[in-house]
């Protein structure tokens, strides 16, 4: 860790006297520059967001779904109190509480979770919190800055003002077995602290010798060697919760000893997050943000980025529930010349705190066409969940921007995706796409305009009733850069 937070420090003095040296005055930069922005249910976000608020020191920006039908104060006021407890400044959180609508389906139904309409708020609100900066996020992962001067420097550098850059930042996944005992033992020591020592700073990794707390090392026994250790009474210094992967030396020991995946999902769907080139990113021989390397845009590349608030594109709202809704912004930034880069200072896990959607959220006949159709992919990522979507996606794709499916680089072959004929032969025409799952058609009307309830720095900020005017539509031909200059 020593020598990681030390490559850090030159990186960030190296920057700074180029910088001093070309007279150039900037005023401070500060993590709240950059907002995190995520869609989530309350249920998910009662469990994710101490986590997230305790390794994440920027901006936080999340929209939910009521749990019931109607007025979203009630399930606001519920939400009141777990922001009354976080850690750091609660200024830094908005929670924006959507209206539930019959139209997003309920548990007799085929679900509509409305996930990228959900982010454009999240997104919106990121505004208002001061913001400079956006990074689209999911609240299943935890995302660590182990020093904040060398990101935001990586931030500041590579997404200046007018540059239609973004910058990745890479996923890693814990495996299962040994995260559920982890995240116990993280909960245990979160709610202890919470109980009896949320006023006092956290240990670093330097040990205290006073006898009243305990040092770096208890806790990296209690979490990277599954120990059970007891909790003392009367521990009077909170344990930093960032220890177990919080750098990339804590990382690689972790990927070492096979309890992290070297990348999110890099086993099961390699392509989703392969392109930001794990490799170059635990190297040691720089510390500068990279280029993701690809003569093309990687088909279903879906990284997590950060990008200007000025420049950042919205989601496309066609895309619901599961399938494709990430992908589709990362393919739109591509078309819209975006150049992807990834930061070596930063990093967010997937904790399996909660189980993926998929499959699981399909139900009666939509379920049964997806299995018994004779074209039905064994890939339900290309065939099912939210691909009828895609075709007029890519129709608008090639109309607005003249990206097509050739703009995409289909080379990485070592996963169970279809062979690219087959794959293109089903992304061409509505005609080949099995299922209708996760997906606004354009022969449906969008949905209506859900009541909204804004909670932000502890307090309520504003309340919006529901319209019956429908969420606009994007233009066949419509590109979403229009308002970058």
């Amino acid at each position: 860790m020593g020598m990681t937070i030390l490559v850090a420090s030159m990186c960030v003095a190296i920057r700074g006297w180029l910088r001093g040296g070309r007279g150039v005055s900037r005023a401070p930069l500060r993590m709240t520059d950059v907002c995190l922005f995520s869609p989530s249910t309350p249920g998910r976000l009662r469990a994710a967001l101490p986590r997230i608020a305790s390794t994440w020191g920027g901006s936080i920006s999340i929209a939910v779904v009521a749990d019931v039908v109607g007025d979203p104060t009630r399930t606001a006021s519920e939400l009141e109190g777990l922001v009354s407890t976080l850690e750091g400044d609660v200024a830094r959180v908005s929670i924006a509480v959507v209206e539930k609508l019959e139209e997003f389906g309920d548990d007799d139904h085929e679900p509509r979770f409305p996930v990228n309409f959900l982010r454009n708020i999240a997104r919106e609100k990121c505004s208002e919190l001061g913001a400079t900066w956006v990074l689209a996020h999911d609240v299943d992962f935890e995302c660590f800055a182990p020093n904040a001067s060398a990101f935001l420097n990586d931030v500041s550098s590579v997404l200046r003002p007018g540059q239609r850059h973004a910058l990745v930042v890479p996923a890693f996944e814990l495996h299962a077995r040994w995260s559920a005992k982890m995240n116990a033992k993280r909960d245990a020591i979160r709610n202890h602290r919470k109980r009896h020592t949320a006023t006092l700073p956290a240990v670093t990794d330097v040990g205290t010798s006073d006898g009243n707390a305990f040092p770096a090392a208890f806790f990296e026994s209690l979490i990277e060697r599954d120990r059970d250790r007891v909790i003392e009474r009367e521990m009077r210094t909170p344990l930093n919760l960032t220890f177990p992967y919080s750098d990339r030396e804590r990382l690689r020991k972790l990927v070492d000893e096979r309890r992290l995946s070297a990348g999110f999902q890099v086993r099961y769907f390699p392509r989703a997050h392969a392109p930001s080139n794990y490799n170059q990113w635990f190297s040691n021989v720089t510390c500068e943000p990279y280029r993701v390397a690809a003569h093309k845009h990687p088909w279903y590349y879906e990284p997590y980025v950060i990008l200007r608030a000025d420049m950042a594109l919205p989601f496309d709202e066609s895309f619901v529930t599961y399938g494709f809704n990430k992908v589709q912004y990362a393919h739109e930034l591509a078309a819209a010349g975006f150049v992807f880069y990834v930061t070596k200072n930063a990093h967010t896990v997937h904790t399996n705190v909660h189980l993926t959607r998929a499959m699981a959220n399909l139900r009666g006949k939509d379920l049964e066409k997806c299995l018994t159709h004779p074209a039905g992919s064994k890939d339900y990522r290309i065939a099912r969940i939210g691909h009828s979507c895609i075709p007029a996606f890519f129709r608008r794709m090639q109309c607005a921007y003249g990206f097509t499916l050739s703009s995409l680089d289909f080379s990485l072959a070592d996963d169970d995706v279809p062979v690219p004929q087959d794959l293109l032969f089903r992304l061409q025409s509505d005609e080949n796409i099995v299922c209708y799952a996760g997906c606004v058609t354009d022969l449906e009307e969008s949905t209506r305009t859900p009541g909204i309830a804004t909670f932000r720095g502890g307090r309520w900020t504003n309340v919006t009733p529901r319209s019956d005017a429908r969420r606009r539509k994007r233009g066949h031909c419509e590109r979403f850069d229009g308002h970058i200059t």
